[in-house]
């Protein structure tokens, strides 16, 4: 029930009234980086061409046309369905420099935590 609630707090989910499970409207652009980093060097359409980490294709292709790989990150295009033309102020990047920041960081923190866990078990610290 948390990861549920987690994707459903991150707006990439919504529950329907009969309970349902779906995709929300816009979901991509509530996408984490680590989902789009996991795409492009696992489970992307150009890395896992015969799908053996089993994405839906809707998944692969949607997030493939909204985001775009640059130098240094991430851009979120919104194209509008009417008139092709992106509007500047939906554009949004997500810095690579900053992920590995924040990816660093709970890597230690984890360690730390794990560590901290096993010096109990093993010596009562």
């Amino acid at each position: 029930r948390h990861e549920i609630d987690v994707l459903q707090s991150l707006g990439l989910l919504s529950i329907t009234s009969n309970g349902k499970l779906v995709l929300k409207q816009g979901w991509e652009k509530h996408s984490p980086q680590m989902v789009l980093q996991e795409m492009k060097s696992a489970w992307g359409s150009t890395v896992d061409v015969h799908n053996l980490f089993c994405v839906h294709d809707g998944i692969k292709k949607s997030l493939e046309r909204k985001w775009e790989h640059v130098v240094g990150g991430w851009r979120f295009s919104s194209l509008e369905e009417d008139d092709g033309m992106m509007d500047d102020d939906e554009e949004l990047v997500l810095e690579e420099e900053e992920y590995r920041l924040r990816k660093r960081i709970f890597t230690e923190n984890y360690n730390d935590w794990v560590s901290e866990k096993s010096g109990m078990g093993e010596f009562g610290v």
